[in-house]
């Protein structure tokens, strides 16, 4: 099974780009891939995924695990709709919000 991400690094979900970026390279002084390639290669993917925005928004709107399927992620995306209640036409309008 995949490790979360934020967890690996110690991160909150909502940590943004620059924390992000200043936490691995911290990990990365702490765990050298010549001394702890084990570590190093958690971290590293860690940092991999976190740093896609794509992934990194999923992850936090739909709390999506790197090891979930589409269906998994369709289900979950779908859950959190109907949870927020908020009609078709809003959240279209949203989309189009600047």
């Amino acid at each position: 099974m995949q490790d979360d991400p934020h967890e690996v690094l110690g991160l909150t979900a909502n940590a943004d780009e620059a924390t992000i970026r200043q936490t691995y390279l911290d990990l990365v002084r702490k765990f050298p891939p010549d001394r702890e390639p084990e570590q190093f290669a958690r971290v590293k993917a860690a940092y991999d995924a976190l740093r896609d925005p794509l992934v990194r928004l999923e992850s936090t709107l739909f709390d999506i695990r790197g090891t979930d399927t589409l269906d998994a992620i369709r289900t979950a995306a779908i859950q959190q709709l109907r949870d927020a209640r908020i009609p078709t036409r809003k959240l279209l309008s949203l989309a189009d919000a600047p």
